[in-house]
């Protein structure tokens, strides 16, 4: 059980009560004359001089009894506040993941032939800069395609496919420069609370040189990831498939583009190399995830706006929570087997729902293994 901590008010009348115990104890035993409703002034009314000792000393000892429950709470990391959670990540080695660039593809229309350099650098409209990955030919027909990078760390590189971007420097042999596929993977540092939890992960589930979690941690390192699903001999005995969705700037899940697939491969260690993080024998590979909408059907009682709303927010809960820490049932999202009695459970808690006909999914039935959920359309039907 955890230790009781008193209020001042508490402890001013404990310590009034010994007092007064005390004070008729040594005035007995000198023979001095009192009564106790003057020894009760003193001790316990606002205007007694004992009594407001008393209340000095019981604030005091109020705040060490704070202090020292605040820095109990600290040292769990799972009750610590960042300050602390950045210390335990530190004493268990876990890393917190710095921000990062996002990346994409530009068409770069111009003089046939015109060399580009690595590092040629791009604006948009609101100053964000982007740089060719690697040096680049426009070809005859007049384009060009290359792999781009955001020169800033952030969700501000995140720009979508068609828009228009011009050099920095003069290029009179450009014409026009546009996003061909969308730059994406650009992430805030992790916050503190994903830190924490990738802490007491690593506590739990200590790395095993090649565990299938193993692969989740070292992207998570990099990458923003929001799930990952391990495939053992996903083309042969030995091979790994490494099944991720990524995170997106609202902490819903998407899947990676290419570049992404390429970087994240890359992180881990290409098949056949020494390089990277993941064991040298194992051949590994990296899939995007298939984003799938959940859909739901459902009759409630009352049908009224409030109560649909409030079944909207559990149906989201309930796609968001999957392969969470308290879903015993799924290690991951990806592939994750979606419990209709969990579901129903969690309808029924919702905000003024008396009861409902849980309509689709009619059965319990499992994602495919590269299937990543997503809330999807929720239909009310009509009373029966």
């Amino acid at each position: 059980m955890s230790w009781p901590v008193p209020s001042a008010k508490t402890i001013a009348a404990r310590m009034a009560a010994t007092l007064e115990a005390g004070l008729a104890g040594v005035l007995d035993a000198k023979a001095i004359s009192y009564t106790p409703k003057a020894i009760s002034f003193a001790v316990r009314s606002s205007r007694g001089l004992l009594a407001w000792i008393l209340r000095s000393v019981s604030l005091e000892l109020r705040s060490i009894h704070s202090h020292v429950a605040w820095w109990g709470r600290q040292y769990f990391v799972d009750t610590a506040e960042d300050e602390f959670v950045l210390r335990h990540a530190s004493i268990w080695g876990v890393k917190q993941r710095g921000a990062t660039y996002a990346v994409g593809s530009v068409a770069i229309t111009g003089e046939p032939g015109t060399v580009l350099p690595a590092d040629l650098q791009m604006t948009s409209s609101e100053g964000r800069v982007f740089a060719l990955d690697v040096e680049t030919t426009i070809g005859a027909d007049g384009t060009v395609t290359a792999p781009a990078t955001a020169a800033a760390a952030g969700t501000a590189g995140n720009y979508e496919a068609g828009i228009q971007l011009s050099t920095v420097e003069p290029w009179p042999e450009i014409d026009t420069i546009t996003i061909a596929v969308a730059f994406s993977g650009g992430a805030d540092e992790m916050p503190v609370a994903e830190l924490q939890s990738a802490t007491i992960a690593h506590i739990r589930k200590p790395p095993q040189g090649g565990a299938g979690y193993d692969y989740s941690d070292w992207l998570d390192d990099k990458f923003a990831i929001k799930a990952v699903r391990i495939i053992p001999d996903v083309v042969g005995r030995g091979s790994v498939g490494v099944v991720v969705a990524m995170k997106d700037e609202d902490g819903i899940g998407r899947a990676p583009s290419d570049d992404e697939r390429a970087a994240m491969l890359a992180h881990l260690g290409r098949p056949l190399t020494p390089e990277g993080v993941r064991p040298v024998t194992a051949y590994v590979s990296v899939h995007a995830a298939e984003i799938v909408a959940v859909p739901l059907t459902v009759r409630i009682r009352p049908d009224t706006p409030v109560v649909r709303a409030a079944i909207e927010e559990a149906f989201g809960r309930f796609i968001a929570t999957l392969g969470d820490d308290d879903d015993t049932g799924n290690d991951t999202p990806i592939g994750a087997t979606i419990e209709v009695s969990r579901l129903s459970e969690e309808i029924s808690a919702a905000n003024g729902e008396y009861a409902h006909d849980l309509i689709v999914p009619a059965e319990t039935y499992t994602l495919g293994a590269y299937q990543f959920p997503v809330t999807g359309a929720i239909s009310f039907a009509e009373a029966e």
